[in-house]
């Protein structure tokens, strides 16, 4: 308890003001980004599709800077070989996948979209004069339609490109990879979603399901005591489910970005690249992308539980004692403001809500970068952090990397040895710590 402790105390006293920093910057560049998607939307849709996903990279961006810079703090995590640029593009290209997972699940994608939709809708209308049967091709009204899909594919058959002829490419695109890699996550996410509730749309007008609301109905009416009872277990469920889920996702973009990978050999199995392989060429490179990436994903998952329960449960624990700290803030920093009328709130409530998240922020990355942390330092959990700049996608390493990541190549042995120096060393740097 104590080490997780000075681990906390040391990563906020140590980069606590670059943590806001790269919060405040990601918030800021986000906002603009929508902005401006949402301009460029309400004169062609199209354009706006290809700026809105920079907006959601922009948070990625920031959260993986966040993370990365913690990691020379964290005595079990850092590496030697850890930094620069290699770093920071592999982190984010293999974080791209889980964080847009995660920031579909909890809406924030939804907030996003309807926030481009707002501003296209006002510059699209104003454009014509109020006549909304003139927008046509504009106003981002985004459907599940030609114009998405094709985006979605030629995204994705370009990012498939890059990866196959990485290692003939100049390094600056690597930028355009990381683009296209963005796009078409960003697209596939949106189709999925609006297909999901266009999904519960229809199952919502079958009888079925009416018959299903009104037997509930006669049961909140004739057997009051069984349908409090069923309401308060699914309010029970959906808390727990919220408490345990939220930082559980956390805790596994965390393991992504740091490059979590097994001690031994993986769960998922390694395809043979020589002589008897089936695939070769372009389908060998998509095949080792996609292997090496699931693998890294499987290993930052197997996190939430090699840690053991008691470390587990210790993280819920703080992480809710984090949200609660949160709301109470930022509702007392409402109270203290005091009644205003809904003008004077479109413009501050923003402002609060990001100045009350520009500390707890900060604070929610060192619990997080503190219990992954603490899971790795257990030998018992057989987990590492993998070098940089080697997780396949043949767009972040040197030009050379690409052809040495093969398949058939277990991975390195593990660094334990250097963990325990540093629990070892701890001793004797005590006076250093401000913690």
């Amino acid at each position: 308890m104590a080490q997780v402790l000075r681990t906390f105390g040391r990563v906020l006293a140590r980069h606590g003001v670059a943590l806001m920093a790269w919060y405040l910057g990601g918030e800021a560049l986000h906002r603009l980004l929508i902005e401006l998607a949402g301009f460029v939307g309400g004169h062609t849709t199209l354009g706006g599709l290809l700026l809105l996903p920079l907006a959601v990279a922009a948070r990625l961006v920031s959260y993986v800077a966040m993370y990365l810079t913690v990691r020379p703090s964290l005595p079990h995590s850092r590496r030697q070989d850890a930094g620069g640029l290699r770093e920071f593009a592999s982190a984010t290209l293999a974080a791209i996948l889980p964080f847009f997972a995660f920031y579909t699940a909890w809406g924030l994608l939804d907030a996003d979209l309807i926030d481009f939709f707002r501003v296209a809708l006002a510059v699209g209308l104003a454009d014509t004069g109020m006549q909304a049967d003139q927008l046509g091709d504009r106003g981002g009204v985004i459907a599940v339609g030609v114009l998405p899909v094709a985006v979605l594919v030629i995204a994705l058959v370009a990012r498939l490109l890059f990866t196959r002829f990485a290692s003939r490419l100049p390094r600056w695109t690597v930028v355009l990879a990381a683009y296209t890699e963005v796009l078409w996550t960003f697209m596939l996410f949106v189709l999925v979603a609006r297909w999901w509730n266009g999904v519960l749309a229809w199952v919502g007008e079958r009888a079925a399901v009416g018959w299903l609301q009104g037997f509930g109905d006669w049961f909140a009416i004739n057997l009051e005591p069984v349908a409090v009872l069923w309401e308060g277990a699914t309010w029970l469920f959906g808390i727990v489910a919220a408490a345990l889920l939220v930082p559980a996702a956390w805790l596994t973009v965390a393991g992504v970005i740091f490059g979590t990978a097994f001690d031994s050999t993986p769960s998922f199995p390694r395809w043979a690249a020589g002589p008897g392989g089936a695939v070769r060429g372009a389908a060998m490179s998509v095949a080792r992308t996609l292997v090496m990436r699931l693998e890294g994903l499987w290993a930052a998952v197997t996190v939430i539980w090699r840690g053991g329960p008691a470390l587990f449960g210790g993280f819920v624990l703080a992480y809710a004692g984090w949200a609660f700290a949160e709301q109470l803030a930022t509702r007392g920093v409402l109270q203290l403001i005091g009644g205003h009328d809904l003008r004077f709130w479109a413009g501050v409530f923003p402002l609060v809500t990001v100045a009350v998240a520009a500390i707890a922020e900060p604070l929610r990355v060192a619990i997080v970068a503190t219990a992954y942390d603490r899971v790795i330092g257990r030998p018992k959990a057989g987990l590492d952090t993998r070098p940089t700049g080697r997780d396949g996608s043949g767009v972040d390493g040197e030009a050379g990397d690409v052809g040495v990541v093969a398949l058939d190549v277990e991975h390195e042995g593990s660094l334990r040895v250097v963990g325990q120096q540093e629990d070892e060393q701890d001793a004797v740097r005590r006076g250093f710590r401000d913690t």
